[in-house]
């Protein structure tokens, strides 16, 4: 009883500093946001399960992260099904090439997600989420989680060439999308904070 208590406790002791972070992840991840902390709870709940096979010195983030993930692929893979929706296309040869005025609000989308996607709002939570699911989940994985390369490789189970050029297409893709609403508008209108405007004040 006792060893188990200590376990608990070791288990809160690594989550408490990350739980904003998963939590972040669920909410810009899942096409419905009403579940977040239902997925939330059965991550926390089967990493809890499966606490005796993490290795302690190893990278705990990385290791919670890998179920959270799984559980937003799977909710929303049950999502989709349910509204019977195919998976976003990938972006055509046209996409590929178009110019984006973007640049500057991609890079701030890297360095500082939480607080470019609160500025902006809908329009560019909008592109995140028209993503494909592998897609998304390595572009917040390397935004929200700051994890290298290899260890999204790790988290999502696929090759490190995989993420490297899942991360390129999502980030080509939210560019896209983002000049085609520009274009559709016909006229740019600047974010609300000008710290984020691509010509300056």
């Amino acid at each position: 009883m006792q060893e188990k208590g200590g376990q608990s406790a070791r288990f809160l002791m690594h989550l408490k500093p990350i739980q904003g972070a998963l939590e972040a992840l669920c909410r810009r991840s899942l096409y419905d946001v009403s579940s977040v902390e239902d997925v939330l709870q059965e991550a926390v709940a089967r990493a809890y399960r499966d606490f005796g096979l993490f290795s302690e010195g190893t990278s705990f983030r990385a290791w919670i992260f890998r179920y959270v993930t799984l559980c937003i692929l799977e909710t929303n893979r049950e999502h989709l099904r349910n509204l019977h929706q195919p998976l976003a296309a990938a972006p055509t040869v046209e996409e590929e090439w178009k110019p984006t005025p973007d640049e500057s609000l991609l890079q701030a989308l890297l360095d500082s997600p939480e607080e470019v996607l609160e500025q902006c709002g809908d329009e560019l939570n909008r592109a995140i989420r028209q993503l494909r699911p592998m897609d998304r989940s390595v572009l917040l994985l390397k935004a929200i989680g700051e994890f290298k390369y290899r260890e999204i490789a790790e988290i999502v189970s696929v090759p490190l060439g995989t993420v490297m050029s899942s991360l390129a297409r999502a980030r080509q893709q939210v560019r896209c999308e983002l000049t085609r609403k520009r274009d559709k508008q016909g006229t740019r209108h600047p974010p609300a904070d000008d710290s984020y405007h691509p010509s300056g004040p």
